[in-house]
């Protein structure tokens, strides 16, 4: 049996980004609704429709690769 490939984990960056987006979360889906936002040292560094657009602008403006882009959801839409 393979030994199984350790995935690598998140930067502290990225963590502390993450946890930025969960405590401002409300202020983010009043401006930025039913959009992709990627975060970068507690800033939106870049919004958009679609997932990938807004990692590849937020990596080449914050030029650092491990960013978390979450999607911003206002409430209205039904999954």
């Amino acid at each position: 049996m393979k030994p199984r490939a350790k995935l690598p984990l998140p930067s502290k960056q990225y963590t502390r980004d993450s946890q930025w987006i969960i405590r401002n979360f409300r202020r983010l889906s009043s401006e930025y609704p039913n959009k992709w936002i990627a975060v970068h040292k507690g800033r939106v560094v870049a919004v958009g429709d679609d997932s990938g657009s807004v990692k590849l602008l937020a990596q080449q403006r914050a030029r650092f690769l491990d960013i978390p882009v979450e999607f911003v959801d206002d409430g209205t839409i039904i999954f």
